[in-house]
């Protein structure tokens, strides 16, 4: 397991708790990886060293989430590979479930399902993201490279599967350096080289959504998204596979423009608003009206998107956003009412 590790004192202990605490599986290495931390997140890693063996600590000059990652990869020893951010935690079953499975079903990357966690104004939320397949079903790569262009069963995360490390040495499979979003060519290189994939129905992984996180803060590093799906378009085009599949990798450009487009929409006020809103405004510019809306590979709430941000209809999306807030405020006192009951 890879913990990159930056500024977190107040989640690093509970992170390393939940993994140190794994239940039927002993012989696995924890590489943490100090990218040059200014807080007392290291003095607390220190603390729960000296109990475990199996703990590593590896000191860099801070370089960010990726070079971290990449810098975990060379110093792994074990069959598999996971990643976990230092603010998150995992379930105490999460790496014996996962490995059995898939040592059992001989895959090269298991998956499970994912509890997204809201901590705001000292309430907490949890939605959990279903993949929507059954138990330790298991697809061959191929199938979850168009699941992956969807953006349906497969996301773009990093943390939540296990990877077999031979993929990383046998491809030379790195995370890029310097950018936020860097899940998204890492993860779609690893699954394309896959045979086989199995995944998993329990939510092991718990996701925490904080203020402050590289994720949650619109500067111009949002654009790090489209830079990164870029990178999937070249290695596409390495492998001499673009053309085949071309509109599919518009239709995830197209999801993932749209991603960006929200997130304007909630910080209009922002000081990087205007230039990523130029430079969102200028790729659409890119995109065909008419070859995409009646393209038969792209699929339907694409196209939706498309329309909205290609015709600026931010009033709709607005509406929607709200309704999702809504959706998410009943869940939460539907879960109270539940505690209350009990």
């Amino acid at each position: 397991m890879i913990i990159p590790v930056y500024n977190v004192e107040n989640y690093i202990v509970k992170c390393l708790e939940s993994v140190v605490n794994q239940k039927g599986f002993q012989e696995y290495e924890v590489i943490v990886v100090n990218d040059g931390t200014q807080d007392r997140s290291i003095s607390l890693i220190e603390d729960i060293l000296r109990s475990y063996s199996n703990i590593r600590l590896i000191e860099q000059e801070n370089k960010g989430q990726s070079e971290a990652r990449n810098v975990g990869i060379r110093y792994a020893k074990g069959e598999y590979i996971s990643f976990i951010d230092s603010d998150d935690w995992i379930d105490e079953a999460m790496i014996s479930e996962l490995y059995s499975a898939a040592i059992s079903s001989n895959s090269d990357i298991a998956i499970c399902n994912i509890k997204k966690i809201f901590n705001e104004n000292n309430s907490i939320d949890i939605i959990e993201m279903k993949s929507g397949f059954a138990d330790k079903t298991v697809i061959p790569s191929m199938q979850a490279v168009q699941y992956y262009f969807d953006h349906t069963k497969i996301n773009g995360y990093a943390w939540n599967k296990i990877y077999r490390r031979q993929l990383f040495i046998d491809y030379q499979v790195t995370f890029p350096q310097g950018k936020i979003y860097e899940d998204l060519p890492t993860i779609f290189k690893l699954i394309w080289h896959s045979k086989r994939i199995i995944f998993l129905e329990s939510s092991f992984y718990s996701y925490l959504q904080r203020k402050g996180s590289s994720t949650q803060t619109l500067n111009m590093n949002l654009w790090h998204m489209i830079e990164n799906v870029d990178l999937i378009k070249s290695f596409l085009i390495n492998q001499g596979a673009y053309e085949k599949y071309r509109k599919k990798f518009l239709q995830l450009f197209i999801i993932d423009l749209f991603l960006i487009h929200v997130q304007l929409q909630k910080n209009k006020e922002a000081p990087a608003y205007p230039l990523l809103k130029a430079n969102l405004l200028s790729e659409l510019k890119n995109i065909h009206f008419m070859t995409t809306i009646i393209s038969k590979e792209i699929h339907l709430l694409a196209k939706v998107k498309f329309v909205l941000m290609k015709w600026q209809i931010d009033k709709v999306i607005d509406f929607l956003l709200m309704i999702n807030n809504v959706k998410k405020k009943v869940a939460g006192l539907k879960r109270n009412d539940k505690k209350i009951v009990q």
